[in-house]
């Protein structure tokens, strides 16, 4: 539905507008009956209508002052003018202004006010449709140049040689230089990229918001040009030659602050810069960018959105440490969800701050958290937003430790919420605290009369209740727990087979060798 704008200082034709005219029908939504123009212009700054119906004999600013200063500030709405006789000298002016109709106050009727406001509405609504058509043009003319820039840029890269005739003659068409010397590349990465599809929806209309806005930048900038890649990352071509007047390297670093600065503040959109060496070989810009692709993975723990030089840059740990870590930390988180801990946060602080004093790569943090997750969600019944799927695309989506930190509290938060409500469902609370009482002490041997004198229980009803419950007597239940949680310690350790029968409590390796082998069918040396 349209909004339209009332405005009369003769109150009785104002009343008349606002109340004998059946706005609705029409497909107009009355948002403002104003008896001057100053609060017409007022109410405009607030909320714009598509069609304004105004006077034009008002004192201070007549009418047709009114539709100017609105004009000059919004071209969107529709005019439709009100007028004595005396005042038919303004007509000429307000056909210049492109006012829709122009209407005798004596000849003004309910009949009359219909009739033109239809005809108005079908006016709009074929406007608009022209519109969008425009846009849908533009959008795909757009598309169509970025599609092409992207699929050169992706087939470059993958092409085994390039021929420098080829090259120079591609660059041309996208209209940088090739007669220059030497480029410089650069590759520009979303520094909170789960933010950024937050408040754009999705990765295609990401992707042509940065787009059309780095190209609407870059049409005053001769020797560069800009390709897309991926919604979360873009490249740059620098042409230039080696000059003792300019740096070609701060003229690319003014581009990037130009960008920076633009979309952060126009789009909302923090972005860091990559910026590789100068060389004059397509294939030294090749290995160049492919490189740059890899190493933007460096802003992962940067605390702020950031220009680097390739030289800058500081290495991330290629070693895979954290695996052998996972033991611990599923250990820390599994004991807090089962003691339906509130604070979440010094657990997910911990762990933060391990990481990041590592500089473990992002590819091998992700790795360990969906492996939590998944291990969490074979324990507990998690809603469909946390499907094995959905875990993964998140985590793939993270381009920063911040978004991280903020999806592992809400996960866990989540985890212990489930398991409260797990527990309060149960009929048998008895069985819950049983179970999380061995989950919390697989470190140690466990009886039976130990948990039934926990749970305030007599042994015998216990350990019936138990059977009953569980469809397997304790021991059982017990022997079960510890041999997963070897198979974990196995996993995700390199712990030998004898401390991993002290950490569950065995003083006799043989012993749990025998449980193992009766449980899994080969014993633990041979698991792996």
């Amino acid at each position: 539905m349209y909004k339209v704008m009332v405005v009369d200082d003769d109150i009785a034709v104002l009343t008349f507008l606002s109340k004998m005219i059946p706005w609705e029908q029409n497909g107009f939504q009355l948002i403002g009956a104003c008896s001057n123009a100053h609060d017409a212009l007022e109410m405009c700054r607030s909320s714009m209508p598509d069609l304004i119906v105004t006077d034009i004999g008002m004192p201070e600013m007549n009418g047709i002052e009114f539709i100017k200063v609105i004009k000059k500030t919004n071209d969107h709405p529709r005019f439709l003018i009100l007028s004595c006789h005396d005042e038919f000298h303004f007509a000429q002016q307000a056909v210049q202004l492109g006012v829709q109709d122009y209407i005798l106050k004596e000849t003004l009727s309910v009949d009359m006010m219909n009739e033109i406001i239809e005809r108005v509405h079908k006016r709009i609504e074929e406007d608009d449709r022209l519109q969008q058509k425009v846009e849908r043009l533009q959008y795909q003319s757009i598309q169509s140049k970025s599609g092409l820039k992207e699929k050169w840029l992706r087939d470059f890269l993958t092409t085994p040689l390039v021929d420098p005739n080829t090259w120079n003659r591609e660059l041309l068409q996208f209209g940088l230089n090739p007669k220059l010397d030497y480029f410089i590349p650069v590759v520009g990465r979303l520094f909170r990229f789960q933010d950024a599809l937050a408040r754009y929806h999705n990765e295609n209309m990401l992707k042509f918001i940065i787009d059309n806005a780095i190209e609407e930048l870059l049409q005053q900038e001769t020797g560069v040009i800009y390709f897309s890649y991926t919604a979360q990352e873009f490249c740059l071509l620098f042409a230039c030659r080696k000059d003792l007047k300019v740096n070609p390297y701060d003229w690319a670093d003014r581009i990037c602050k130009a960008m920076q600065c633009n979309l952060t503040k126009v789009l909302k959109l923090q972005t860091s810069f990559l910026v590789g060496e100068m060389d004059g070989e397509s294939s030294g810009i090749k290995r160049q960018i492919l490189l740059l692709l890899q190493a933007t993975d460096e802003f992962f723990y940067s605390t702020s959105p950031m220009i680097l030089r390739w030289n800058q840059i500081t290495p991330l740990s290629e070693q895979d440490h954290l695996l052998s870590s996972y033991s611990e930390y599923a250990d820390k988180i599994n004991r807090l969800i089962l003691e339906e801990s509130a604070d979440v946060q010094p657990v997910v602080d911990q762990f933060i701050a391990f990481i990041t004093s590592k500089r473990f790569h992002p590819v091998t943090v992700k790795q360990f958290l969906l492996k939590l997750a998944l291990d969490i969600q074979m324990k507990l019944t998690f809603n469909h937003q946390y499907n094995n799927e959905k875990v993964q695309q998140l985590l793939d989506q993270m381009s920063h430790i911040s978004e991280l930190k903020v999806w592992l509290s809400r996960f866990l938060e989540e985890a212990v919420s489930l398991m409260e409500q797990i527990s309060k469902k149960s009929k048998k609370t008895e069985i819950i605290d049983a179970q999380k009482y061995i989950q919390l002490h697989l470190d140690r041997k466990i009886t039976l009369e130990e948990v039934a004198d926990h749970l305030y229980l007599n042994s015998s009803y216990f350990s019936r209740l138990f059977k009953k419950e569980m469809n397997e007597n304790f021991i059982e239940y017990v022997t079960r727990m510890k041999m997963e949680k070897a198979k974990e310690l196995l996993n995700d350790s390199d712990n030998t087979v004898e401390v991993i029968a002290q950490l569950l409590g065995y003083d006799n390796k043989s012993y749990f060798v025998k449980l193992f082998k009766q449980h899994y069918g080969v014993s633990p040396s041979r698991f792996v």
